[in-house]
């Protein structure tokens, strides 16, 4: 074991319900509160899920969706019957172990912290149509939380999951980037440090892998990230190479500067793009569509009765 990992020793145990080596089998080990639950699609009928909140992971060797729920049984059911998830050949359930978790603020918690996970090590295709939402976590529970998707992190690579973690080349398919360099460089060169002026009440935040990035569309159609933004320093294989090449030519002339042990690089001027999606894609180094940038959230006014 290396000296480095931040896990001590443990045994994990693996315990079958059948014969078949890739049949239903229950992982867990006495020093964590996590139990992953791993099934063939095809037998969810024979298998008795955990009950409570879940967080729960669909698979076949190239793309994962991840999900949360109240009661996995009832929403995989679900799930059998969307043709967008008829992908799927395998199905694996984090829940709480020996007891559930009285809420679902566990099960969100890790659906971000690992969706944001298989975006950043662009091992596989992550299938979610939206990015799953951070929860407000009370202050004295983060390190609990941490600790579950640590866990959890290890459980999941220990059950047959590569999402995450894996010695093996990235299994993303090259045909999910649709755009072609042509595609992203047709209406005009990125502009590096350009004038930022957002209009009122239209900026926009980014919202991946907790990256800090704001910007605005323009009347033409056109997109700014305004200075501070923070771009992912991988990028994943499936990316057009254009994107490679626009980072690049961001770096020759200084428009941005490392943030030491990140991953992250930091914006110092203002860039506009062609569009919202070609700036997410540069921004995040993955194939990003543009509703990654979403409005930022405005306090609203409160009216006090005396």
């Amino acid at each position: 074991m290396s000296s480095t990992s931040i896990h001590l020793p443990c045994t994990s145990k693996v315990i079958r319900g059948g014969d078949e080596i890739a049949g239903p089998r229950c992982i867990h080990n006495n020093a964590s509160r996590i139990a992953v639950t791993v099934f063939p699609m095809r037998e969810l009928a024979n298998v008795v899920l955990p009950a409570g909140p879940a967080f729960y992971v669909l698979q076949n060797h190239d793309s994962i969706y991840l999900g949360e729920t109240a009661g996995a049984e009832t929403r995989i059911v679900q799930h059998l019957l969307d043709a967008t998830k008829s992908f799927a050949r395998e199905g694996l359930v984090v829940t709480a172990w020996p007891a559930p978790w009285p809420s679902k603020l566990p099960v969100i918690y890790l659906q971000h912290r690992f969706w944001s996970a298989a975006q950043a090590a662009g091992l596989m295709n992550v299938v979610n149509k939206q990015t799953p939402t951070l929860p407000l976590v009370p202050e004295d529970e983060r390190g609990v939380f941490e600790r579950y998707f640590e866990d959890a992190r290890q459980a999941l690579f220990d059950a047959g999951c590569r999402a995450f973690d894996s010695a093996f080349e990235s299994q993303c398919r090259t045909t999910v980037a649709t755009d072609t360099e042509e595609d992203l460089g047709a209406e005009g060169p990125m502009q590096i440090d350009v004038l930022v002026h957002p209009p009122a009440g239209g900026e926009v935040e980014l919202r991946y892998c907790g990256l800090w990035a704001r910007g605005y569309a323009e009347a033409d159609g056109s997109f700014v990230v305004m200075p501070g933004a923070e771009l992912r320093s991988a990028i994943n294989q499936s990316s057009n190479k254009i994107v490679t090449t626009r980072r690049n030519e961001l770096k020759r002339v200084g428009a941005l500067e490392v943030i030491p042990g990140s991953g992250r690089e930091r914006l110092l001027v203002g860039v506009r793009f062609a569009s919202a999606s070609i700036a997410g894609k540069v921004v995040t180094g993955a194939h990003v569509p543009s509703s990654v940038w979403a409005p930022r959230p405005h306090a609203q006014p409160i009216l006090v009765v005396m």
